[in-house]
């Protein structure tokens, strides 16, 4: 069979879930420390103000971007009804 069927190399799939396996054990035994635990809560903490900050900017250029589209869409809804009454004249 020339076409052979395209899927996950075993290899691959056993070093990602070691690397993963390893990574929890590392993190794991990060937190067993109060200290760390407590830095490790403190950055999340810190990463999550800074991402809600984030957030809010987005959310006020995507609604300003969205009244800009409006009022431009708006006025070509005029400027065509100007132009149809001006014909019809």
């Amino acid at each position: 069979m020339s076409d052979e069927k395209k899927g996950t190399n075993p290899l691959a799939t056993g070093v990602a879930g070691a690397m993963i396996g390893a990574a929890a054990a590392a993190a794991a035994m990060f937190l067993s420390d109060e200290k760390n635990r407590k830095k490790a809560e403190k950055a999340l903490g810190d990463l999550q103000k800074q991402g809600d900050k984030v957030l809010k900017e987005i959310s006020k250029r995507a609604m300003e971007i969205k009244d800009a589209v409006s009022r431009k869409t708006q006025d070509k809804k005029e400027s065509k009804k100007i132009t149809k009454k001006s014909k019809g004249k």
